[in-house]
């Protein structure tokens, strides 16, 4: 029967497995009687300072295609919280009802066969080239549309209640993904002059030649009603700047007046890479950053191939405007990471690059990302992301203007390989500094993704981290040991605490969501994000 499948679907769902990694989740329908949701809570107390945990949702807000929180923001004194939606097993059976059950069998023997002959990427994306146009074209049809969309939800601390601002029973009447699917995530949120903005990511993947994407979106929010500003029914500005391949709204801040935001961008071409655009009224909107910053780039740059596919955070920092990138794959030839690299701006046209010490990814291409940044006593924290294929933590450094500091990394003087100021806080599959805030109480709070992929397929996971610094010590939140909660909040599928926000505003209570890992059975997830609240 399996020989009757032509090769084109091979192919795709081959890829499809390759490229989506370990995000898969099974549609779950939930049905609600009202769009306010009731809270289950689960309730610990934390005897050494009186602190106490509740969980605000266990579920993905009770529906299991919810894998993890992404945009999170205060707003009229409530929380928003937005989602991440992603169902690709179920498109798999849409598409192919007659030979889904042997595929999705079949695939956890056959994939490690494939990878078996390389170790890295570097075969499947020269692999890539030997693939017809409208095979490839297939395949992305089937990523794209493996969604229903994001989701936004507002929690409020004096009633404690949740309640859904975006989805399929939204007090807004805005569906999920804003009425268009391929909305996956609503990965970045802002309150800019008296309105919630929202950038939302397109597509699960990347580059692609599907003609209904749009590019990524961004909207905003007056408290009750919703109005697109980038995107195929916006005033002035088509979705992507224009451009399609800007797939995501990966980051907002507000400098001097202006609200910048930076993209996702999977084009590997010359004029490729991530853009920087700005606005002052949220309507009309300018680019200040091309192709990756090359047009600031030494020549030394331009040829070795850097390719910042993602403006991936940003931050104020002593009158400049910092960018750190996602220095990724070059033109899929098989890299592993090229080392991150930081930027800065004092007038927001004009570009320089930051010298980190021993060059780009703080002289390990394995940190090909800036994760997460801020400020915390006067200084400017930066957390990386390293390669999720190889053996090695994240690191922080922190910046005074003039000179680097490393704070949690092999740099640090004496540092062992389990001690806590060693990559990764001394676990080696802590692989990204996800999350970071500084709460009203003086403490920086730390988030990590923990998880190793093993064989580009079946990841490995500890459950994630949370660690709080006071200045002076790090202390263990969620971890293994003798702490307030276990690593995953005691499940080990939280392989991310991915969103971290102070809520209240001044209160020192903080907000922590997940995302959550459903590998223990490949390709039948079975629930939702956590979201978590410690109350002090």
């Amino acid at each position: 029967m399996i020989k009757k499948i032509e090769s084109k679907t091979i192919f795709c769902i081959i890829f499809t497995i390759l490229f989506i990694l370990y995000n898969f989740n099974v549609n779950a329908e939930t049905s609600m009687e009202d769009n306010v949701q009731a809270i289950n809570y689960q309730i610990g107390l934390n005897e050494s300072d009186g602190s106490y945990w509740k969980q605000i949702t266990g579920d993905g807000f009770e529906k299991a295609t919810n894998l993890a929180s992404r945009g999170i923001a205060i707003y009229n004194e409530e929380l928003y919280i937005g989602t991440q939606n992603t169902k690709l097993p179920k498109i798999i059976y849409d598409r192919y009802p007659e030979y889904a059950d042997i595929i999705l069998k079949m695939l956890p023997n056959i994939l490690p066969k494939i990878l078996q002959y390389n170790g890295h990427l570097k075969l499947l994306f020269q692999f890539k080239h030997l693939l017809k146009p409208k095979t490839v074209k297939s395949f992305f049809d089937l990523v794209v549309s493996a969604s229903d969309g994001c989701e936004i939800w507002k929690y409020n601390y004096t009633t404690d209640s949740l309640t859904q601002v975006v989805g399929e029973n939204s007090i807004t009447g805005m569906n999920s993904g804003f009425n268009y699917t391929y909305n996956c995530l609503a990965g970045t949120m802002i309150e800019f002059k008296d309105k919630l903005y929202v950038g939302t990511w397109s597509t699960p993947l990347g580059k692609t030649e599907n003609g209904k994407r749009n590019g990524g979106e961004i909207w905003r929010f007056n408290g009750t009603t919703w109005e697109q500003v980038v995107g195929h029914i916006a005033p002035y500005t088509n979705g992507g700047f224009g451009n399609p391949d800007n797939i995501g709204i990966f980051d907002f801040i507000e400098f001097n007046g202006y609200l910048y935001t930076g993209t996702m961008n999977w084009d590997f071409s010359q004029k490729g890479g991530c853009e920087i655009w700005r606005t002052q009224d949220g309507l009309h909107w300018k680019k200040v950053v091309d192709h990756g910053f090359k047009p600031f780039m030494s020549d030394i740059d331009k040829k070795s191939g850097v390719t910042n596919t993602y403006c991936w955070r940003m931050e104020v920092y002593k009158d400049y405007l910092y960018a750190g990138t996602f220095n990724s794959l070059d033109k899929f030839k098989g890299n592993l990471g090229m080392g991150c690299q930081l930027w800065r701006t004092k007038d927001g046209i004009t570009w320089e690059k930051v010298d980190l010490p021993n060059g780009d990814g703080f002289g390990e291409k394995e940190n090909y990302g800036i994760r997460t940044m801020a400020v915390y006593n006067d200084e400017l924290y930066v957390g990386t992301a390293a390669n999720l294929l190889l053996d090695k933590g994240f690191e922080i450094w922190k910046y005074d203007g003039v000179k680097w500091t490393p704070v949690i990394s092999d740099e640090v003087p004496g540092a062992k390989f389990t001690d806590i100021e060693y990559d990764g806080f001394g676990n080696p599959l802590n692989k990204y500094a996800w999350s970071m805030t500084v709460t009203s109480d003086n403490k920086l709070w730390i988030g990590t993704a923990n998880g190793k992929l093993v064989n580009l397929m079946e990841p490995i996971s500890s459950g994630c981290e949370v660690w709080c610094f006071n200045g002076f010590q790090w202390e263990p939140i969620v971890k293994d040991g003798n702490n307030e909660k276990q690593s995953g909040f005691g499940n080990l599928i939280n392989e991310g605490a991915r969103s971290i926000i102070e809520y209240p505003a001044g209160s020192g209570n903080v907000v922590i969501g997940t995302f959550k890992l459903n590998s223990t059975r490949l390709l039948f997830p079975r629930e939702g994000f956590d979201l978590w609240m410690r109350i002090k």
